[in-house]
């Protein structure tokens, strides 16, 4: 009892590092589970990450009996932090100095963030109000490209159906088209450094930064422009 009080209290002293003191014959399963989920929190705080989490053990680490002398765990994580998958961890048990055994094992880690997700199926093309969406806690993968913002893709656009419940990333918008087809432009036209204005209409839909064809009203010429925004089109010579 009075070891296994002194092994408990040296733990907490001593969980600031990655490789603690144990002085005992047996390392119990339940301490290198506690020196695995702090060297990973130490990483994720290293990080700047400070989002809620859980590790999960897919099994259960076993007791590990080692020599008589002053006895280590270190723990290390020899690659990624894996948020989508498992995480490989690795721990070496030293006898005054020496590795006496090594255990490979891997965890689940799961990082959770509050970030915008679809309230209703947001259809192909159309625009957006605020209230379809909602802030919904989910698990994240890793990429931090989530939306917390509405005000980043208020401007925009699906370019996919997105259903209710998912999580949004910059990735599934784009610009709204900001010109109909038959719609009356402004046609700023350079031509050899002159610079000059027209009216024209639009022969197709439009984006901010597509080309698209339209007609001069005066000369009823055929010409393609840049959509520079809902009201007009520069075309270059």
């Amino acid at each position: 009892m009075i070891k296994k009080l002194f092994l408990t209290l040296l733990l907490i002293f001593s969980i600031a590092t990655s490789t603690q003191i144990v002085n005992a014959q047996v390392i119990t399963g339940e301490e290198i589970e506690a020196l695995a989920i702090n060297r990973i929190e130490t990483i994720l705080n290293e990080r700047g990450d400070m989002r809620r989490r859980e590790i999960n053990f897919l099994r259960r680490m076993y007791d590990q009996p080692v020599p008589d002398g002053n006895a280590q765990v270190e723990i290390t994580v020899p690659g990624q932090i894996n948020y989508a998958g498992m995480t490989s961890v690795t721990a070496r048990y030293k006898v005054d100095g020496r590795v006496v055994k090594v255990i490979n094992f891997v965890v689940q880690v799961r990082v959770y963030d509050t970030v915008l997700v679809a309230s209703r199926d947001l259809m192909f093309d159309k625009n957006l109000s605020e209230s379809d969406f909602r802030f919904d806690e989910i698990t994240v993968d890793g990429r931090n490209e989530y939306i917390k913002d509405f005000t980043l893709i208020k401007e925009l656009v699906p370019m996919r159906t997105i259903r209710a419940g998912s999580p949004v990333t910059l990735s599934m918008f784009r610009t709204a088209q900001v010109i109909q087809i038959n719609q009356p432009v402004r046609l700023h036209i350079k031509y050899h450094g002159v610079e000059a204005s027209a009216k024209g209409i639009a022969m197709a839909r439009g984006r901010v930064g597509e080309m698209i064809r339209v007609r001069n009203e005066s000369s009823g010429k055929i010409i393609t422009g840049k959509v520079i925004d809902g009201q007009t089109v520069e075309v270059i010579f």
